[in-house]
């Protein structure tokens, strides 16, 4: 039986009438191609009921109880992006229709149903979508690739967090043209959601993002991504409370960069310190790796041993290496060590501007806002990524 059901699109019933569910899915089940997985009259649970079915298609009532339809649209198309919902409603419903089409809902039928002709009208919803999706990853693919660019470090607090986000505001502002996209993997708690004033409402995460690993198309990264209202350029997905990762997350994620880079110039990665399940694969597909440090020994002793930790992955380039709140103080003090105990060159330096930073981090503004020595050195930063990418693209 089981081989006779994989070879059908599977349909799950959700509506309010019983007996309306009944003629649906003996409609459905009268055709060859369709297999009714479950009907059910109540939104209580359902989409964790989807989560474990992920059924091809599902049949929606928009006055189904116990459910808030806009949230649960959205949500559902972010975890099962594949289904096709089909949203069944009353011909004197006032339907936001570009509400719904904002979450990507392209089939309202309304009642009375034509039983007759459902499984046609439904099969045809399919292909539809099927198509669409399609058509997206084809045109995807005559984009130049862009440049990931992971951000790690050997220990907290060393300005990882702070280059990521004002890295990707001027990458962001180099040319109208670049879309820039900053990946917040520092779980869990990551600081970009406060840097970037994103409230604290919005649940989309870095969790959703894997979600969706083979259906990464630009309409679709839409139902993960956020955006700050004061900082429009950079799409933003945020870090996740929940620490528990899936177990083909190795798989995954590499499917999802080669996805992303057909829809963004640039996607920045901020790490936690360190090499884990999370990072390594990661670390290992980015064409750029940066590592910040802090003039104090520990960080210095630190990085060294960290940069060791290297040789032992798959990775592209070399990771550069950023030297962070640098000063004329810090460079009679350790500047000697550094020019003894790194293997190559800085790539670059960040002034230390404790003013700015402090302003930053206090009032939760990327410190490249306002012109001082930080931007400037942000900006640098930044050319010569750009530099390396169209020389390497």
């Amino acid at each position: 039986m089981e081989k006779e059901f994989s070879a059908k699109l599977s349909v799950l019933i959700a509506t309010h009438l019983k007996e309306e569910s009944d003629q649906i899915a003996e409609a459905l089940s009268a055709e060859n191609d369709f297999f009714v997985e479950e009907i059910i009259n109540d939104g209580f649970l359902l989409l964790e009921k989807i989560q474990v079915l992920m059924p091809d298609i599902l049949i929606l009532d928009y006055h189904l109880k116990n459910i808030d339809m806009v949230m649960f649209i959205e949500e559902s198309q972010t975890r099962c992006p594949s289904m096709t919902i089909i949203l069944l409603t009353d011909k004197d419903d006032s339907v936001d229709l570009f509400l719904f089409y904002n979450a990507s809902i392209r089939n309202v039928y309304p009642r009375p149903i034509d039983y007759q002709q459902l499984p046609a009208i439904v099969r045809n919803a399919f292909l539809v979508s099927f198509k669409k999706i399609k058509t997206q990853s084809s045109g995807n693919a005559k984009k130049k690739a862009g440049m990931v660019i992971a951000l790690s470090s050997a220990k907290g607090g060393v300005g990882k967090s702070f280059i990521s986000s004002n890295l990707s505001l001027i990458l962001a502002n180099l040319k109208d043209n670049y879309k820039v996209l900053l990946l917040d993997f520092a779980l869990p708690y990551g600081d970009q959601r406060a840097i970037m004033g994103i409230p604290p409402s919005t649940t989309q995460s870095v969790v959703d993002l894997i979600s969706i690993a083979d259906e990464i198309t630009p309409e679709r990264i839409k139902s993960v991504v956020v955006n700050s209202k004061a900082y429009p350029n950079v799409d933003l997905v945020l870090s996740s409370s929940n620490t528990s990762i899936r177990d083909d997350f190795s798989e995954l994620m590499p499917r999802v960069l080669k996805s992303l880079r057909l829809i963004y110039d640039f996607i920045v990665i901020d790490l936690n310190p360190g090499i884990d399940v999370i990072s390594k694969p990661i670390l290992e597909k980015s064409d750029k790796i940066l590592l910040p440090f802090t003039p104090e020994i520990p960080s210095i002793l630190r990085l060294i041993n960290y940069l060791k930790d290297f040789q032992w992955l798959k990775i592209m380039n070399p990771p550069e290496i950023i030297y962070n709140r640098q000063s004329k103080k810090s460079d009679r003090e350790v500047g000697s060590l550094l020019s003894k105990v790194l293997p190559y060159k800085i790539f670059a330096t960040i002034t230390e501007d404790i003013r700015t930073a402090t302003y930053s981090l206090n009032y939760l503004t990327p410190a490249v806002l306002r012109k001082t020595p930080i931007r400037k050195d942000v900006l640098f930063l930044s050319q010569q990524l750009l530099q390396w990418f169209e020389a390497n693209s």
